[in-house]
């Protein structure tokens, strides 16, 4: 998988509600290109066979 770029880290933040500052949009750039490659290499036999759970937000809405 190639490395998001900012444009498309601020709209998967947007996306979740969250604003990113031009000053920290490089270590966040960083840290989550850097989650998305351990993740990468995580391997778990059967886990695309699990379904994923709602999570439960504070005000009592489900959302999944």
């Amino acid at each position: 998988m190639s490395d998001l770029n900012n444009d498309e880290i601020r709209a998967l933040a947007k996306a979740v509600g969250l604003e990113i500052l031009d000053s920290d949009i490089t270590d966040v750039n960083y840290s989550l290109n850097a989650i998305i490659e351990a993740m990468d290499g995580v391997d778990i036999e059967g886990l695309n066979a699990v379904e994923p759970l709602a999570i439960i937000l504070q005000n009592g809405e489900a959302q999944s």
